[in-house]
């Protein structure tokens, strides 16, 4: 056994490990790339998934979820042909809309013949399947004026898209959010807010700007600049397949990460996984309605 296989093997709800939603996720994500290729989308690995192409070569061993990034523009296109190009009765493609809420300020794109219960979400009728997390990257503004504007809207976007207290983002930025959905509780209200503070925020055209970022992301994160040209796109290895990632990974992952390269120590498991209720990796969500999710 190799020194990482221990994390791999940990169990994360009902049996299954680590390793075998890894498994999971990398069937997702190579439909997600098949449908990106043959629509001439624009796609990169990101967070986690990025540093495990290049320092592992596949998942980083503790890694429990998969994040890939488009232009703002592709971002959009995806959403809007996903059902005429995808096969819908095995994935969908889900964000927060008037009508429904994921607690998520991305996309998700989801298997819907597998469970996957998070306790944030446990009592909102959505789907619950295993998912792969899908995310825009902005064109960004010169002026330094108009950028703060951006971060502003970002910030209002996230909190009233949503709707919850950040996880990991430190006390400081709870009571704010606390405080914002307590003047305004009307999800009619809540959605209006985020669609104006959305529209602002993405005026910016990712390919013809100077410098991009992302809008969703940590609230260090909102104050992070990259050259447009560090997001130029080339492969690498990931779990045996070849997948993109930016040609300015290095710059990228120094500023995010610092010393990326520098493997962490004795990591708590039992911590880090407290989010997950229940997982099925065979069995679709809805055999669970009222068992493991909306239960009250």
């Amino acid at each position: 056994m190799d020194e990482f296989q221990k994390y791999r093997n940990f169990i994360l709800s009902e049996g299954v490990t680590v390793r075998q939603l890894q498994l999971k996720l990398l069937e997702i994500f190579k439909y997600f790339k098949k449908i990106c290729e043959e629509n001439n989308l624009t796609y990169w690995c990101g967070g986690g998934t990025m540093l495990g192409a290049v320092r592992h070569k596949g998942f980083i061993p503790w890694d429990d979820d998969l994040d890939v990034f488009l232009p703002r523009k592709d971002y959009e296109r995806l959403y809007e042909i996903w059902n005429q190009v995808a096969d819908t009765s095995h994935y969908v493609l889900v964000r927060t809309d008037k009508k429904v809420n994921y607690h998520h300020a991305a996309m998700n794109l989801v298997d819907v013949r597998t469970t996957y219960v998070n306790r944030h979400s446990e009592n909102e009728d959505i789907y619950h399947g295993i998912y792969i997390d899908v995310i825009p990257f902005e064109g960004c503004p010169n002026s330094k004026v108009e950028r703060a504007l951006q971060i502003y809207h970002s910030i209002m976007f996230s909190v009233f898209n949503v709707q919850r207290l950040p996880d990991n983002q430190g006390s400081l930025l709870r009571l704010p959010t606390k405080i914002l959905l307590s003047l305004v509780q009307s999800p009619q209200s809540r959605y209006k807010i985020w669609k104006r503070h959305q529209d602002k925020m993405t005026q910016y055209d990712f390919f013809t700007a100077k410098y991009v970022k992302e809008t969703i992301t940590s609230f260090k994160g909102l104050f992070r600049l990259y050259d447009r040209k560090c997001f130029d796109t080339v492969d690498a290895d990931f779990e045996g397949i070849k997948v993109k990632i930016p040609a300015g990974y290095d710059h990228y992952m120094k500023r995010v990460y610092g010393d990326y390269m520098n493997m962490p120590k004795d990591l708590d498991m039992s911590t880090r996984y407290g989010v997950v209720k229940f997982i099925n990796l065979n069995e679709p969500y809805i055999k669970f309605r009222g068992i493991h999710y909306l239960t009250q």
